[in-house]
């Protein structure tokens, strides 16, 4: 397998905040569609039409502070849609994942990806995966600045009456390489980046040969393929052994002031120091006048670690990036249902005022 080309460097990661003015134009809407279903075309190694295949991925997490929280391999038998085979042999996360048609079943006690391990293996598999959350959400134009590489992006964005240039990062945002559409740089959550540092073809489609997963410039994952190939395949499609569980077929969703009594540990956003004003003007909280509410969808996984975070709405770039950095670092105890601990989602919701806030649950 050869490596095409790679980037200049893992470590070059943009200021989110700092995108260029999407392009208005009606017509763009139509175009930006069908660059990203190019994009999807091209760098998805699950397509029907695809022999089945094996590969072997190397990975390192850290955690935020960049402390290493381990590092192992990821095995993925890829037999055809809707039906794949995954072993995990990390330190702390190890076992065997089924995908059928039936649902997604676990060995005992095998709980849903990490969030930044998900991150990894959806570049590999299905770098598009975030599009399933983002129904109804409008594609906008954006640029992101890598390397010294100037990168188209398309990003899907929930309307914002508040803020007419929504920040790149905010909404889920794929970035390709120039004048073509081969996928480079996926950016979500507000900060955390995927950087596809070099590019090989497999099956005629572009798959990368190495990542870098970073949270405002700093790597919290990375993840290399150590082979891939057409050899090493079962004969006959996967079926799950009878002591799997099957994962639920969505979380549970924890309305009002459940999501937050199932916290065990929170990090209250600091809102003095956001630069605030619609109009970016660089204002204090205290003298910008600013109100509204900043509400955050989390998806937390069996263990009360949270797996993805999505802005619904908010007032102002800076107080949105304060909060989802804040609330990036709550945890919470398991959702137990019926002895079995499951995952679960629902929203947080930041009342700003003129001179601070008060958390109001939406009931």
């Amino acid at each position: 397998m050869k490596v095409r080309f790679s980037l200049l460097s893992t470590l070059l990661v943009p200021v989110l905040l700092l995108s260029a003015a999407p392009r208005s134009r009606a017509e763009d809407t139509g175009a930006l569609q069908d660059h990203l279903k190019k994009a999807a075309d091209l760098s998805t190694p699950s397509a029907a039409d695809l022999k089945p295949w094996h590969a072997k991925l190397s990975v390192q997490l850290y955690d935020y502070k960049g402390v290493s929280t381990g590092a192992g391999t990821v095995e993925e038998w890829w037999m055809a849609p809707g039906n794949e085979k995954r072993v995990f042999a990390l330190p702390n996360y190890q076992g065997t994942e089924i995908i059928t048609a039936d649902g997604v079943f676990r060995s005992a006690g095998l709980v849903s990806e990490p969030m930044t391990l998900a991150g990894i293996l959806n570049q590999f598999v299905n770098p598009m995966a975030e599009q399933e959350k983002a129904s109804g959400f409008k594609p906008t134009a954006r640029t992101l600045q890598l390397g010294g590489v100037t990168l188209p992006c398309v990003m899907l964005a929930k309307p914002n009456s508040r803020v007419a240039n929504q920040p790149i990062g905010f909404y889920p945002s794929w970035c390709t390489e120039p004048g073509k559409d081969s996928l480079r740089v996926f950016v979500d959550d507000a900060g955390i980046a995927i950087v596809r540092n070099g590019i090989s073809a497999f099956q005629g489609k572009d798959i990368p040969t190495d990542v870098s997963v970073t949270l405002n410039g700093a790597v919290i994952g990375t993840g290399r393929v150590e082979s891939i190939s057409l050899d090493g395949m079962p004969s006959a499609p996967f079926t799950p052994d009878r002591d799997m569980a099957k994962a639920l077929p969505k979380p549970v969703e924890l309305k009002g002031k459940k999501l937050e009594n199932q916290a065990a540990k929170r990090t209250e956003p600091d809102f003095s120091q956001s630069a605030t004003g619609i109009d970016q003007s660089r204002r204090t909280l205290n003298n910008g006048g600013l109100q509204g509410d900043i509400e955050i969808r989390l998806w937390v996984g069996e263990d009360g670690q949270i797996r993805d975070m999505r802005l619904e709405s908010y007032p102002d770039p800076a107080v949105a990036q304060t909060a989802l950095d804040a609330v990036r670092q709550w945890t919470f105890r398991p959702l137990m249902v019926e002895g079995r601990a499951v995952p679960f989602t629902g929203t947080i919701d930041f009342e700003i005022n003129k001179t601070d806030y008060d958390r109001q649950i939406r009931r």
